[in-house]
């Protein structure tokens, strides 16, 4: 039995108020844009403030959302790590491009667990991004809405800007766990899958190595940041379980992409796979590890908005 990971969408749709050209891949520089808007938005110690050794970091917004840091003995199994996995990611609607004055860009935040509470911080942050600019040259844009979305893609509500921010309506639900048809499933990597496997980023991952990679991310996720979940970390007998999986058809490669850090001041290139596979074997007890993975994702990056997965079926 997985733990329930609550989320929520946030939609959002910014027009652009100059011209402006914008990277290819959005995700890397939108996480970067949100998280200098969130810590100017609420930090109250200063820029040269360091987060790690900050005496508010336990009440900060920006630290429980955009760095959250390991507060007490963290599992064995994630021993040795001091930054929490992220409560967050992006997903871009859209690749970039040039977009002239009214042009809209629109793209998905989704918070996890206990994040989701901090929807109302969220949504201002993206206004101020966007007011600050986006893009190398920081053209500015402005805020038209943030519509929360329920799983179903419904609009439950809808913020625009300079309006009064209220979060009581808006509450976090889990995935939907949908069951899977008999026979071969396939599943889709629509943005780059970076997954190590004995220390190397692979171009031939196993069942087994995905859902390795598949668990890991959802058990860190509960456990930093959904109060009470049920985690059972002997998840040994479900690899052994998913060994019995193979890949049949595959259709995959590799594709690079480039982000510049301005932490390391330098541009790095990142790469993974995209493509499709065809899953063969019992599924049955991978069923609520597929479906909540569709919601967030795998891997290395996924903040950026990498490693989104879909099931085929």
């Amino acid at each position: 039995m997985l733990p329930a990971i609550p989320y929520l969408r946030l939609r959002a749709t910014v027009s652009a108020e100059e011209p402006v050209v914008l990277p290819p891949f959005l995700g890397s520089m939108l996480r970067g844009a949100f998280g200098h808007a969130l810590r100017r938005m609420v930090c109250v110690m200063g820029p040269e403030q360091a987060c790690a050794d900050c005496s508010l970091r336990h009440a900060c917004v920006y630290t429980r959302i955009f760095e959250p840091y390991v507060e007490g003995e963290p599992p064995p199994f994630l021993r040795g790590i001091d930054q929490a996995v992220r409560p967050y990611l992006f997903e871009p609607l859209a690749e970039g491009g040039r977009l002239a004055p009214g042009e809209t860009l629109r793209f998905d935040l989704l918070l996890f667990g206990q994040a989701a509470e901090l929807a109302a911080y969220a949504v201002l942050a993206v206004e101020r991004m966007a007011q600050a600019g986006l893009g190398t040259r920081r053209a500015r844009f402005r805020l038209q809405q943030v519509e929360a979305l329920s799983p179903d893609g419904a609009a439950r509500e809808v913020f625009r800007a300079g309006a009064p921010l209220s979060g009581a309506r808006i509450t976090a639900a889990p995935p939907e766990i949908a069951p899977l048809p008999d026979g071969a499933v396939g599943l889709r990597f629509e943005t780059p899958l970076r997954i190590k496997v004995r220390d190397h980023l692979s171009d031939r991952p196993t069942f087994r190595d995905l859902a390795f990679n598949m668990l890991r991310r959802i058990l860190e996720l509960a456990h930093f940041h959904v109060p009470g979940a049920l985690i059972d970390w002997n998840f040994r007998p479900l690899l052994d379980r998913a060994e019995s999986v193979h890949i049949g058809a595959a259709d995959l490669a590799w594709h690079d992409w480039e982000r510049f850090s301005q932490r390391q001041g330098t541009t790095m290139k990142l790469g993974g796979l995209v493509g499709t596979v065809t899953l063969e074997g019992d599924l049955t007890p991978f069923v609520p590890l597929l479906r909540t993975v569709e919601v967030v994702h795998v891997g290395k990056g996924a903040t950026f908005g990498l490693g989104k997965v879909s099931v085929m079926v």
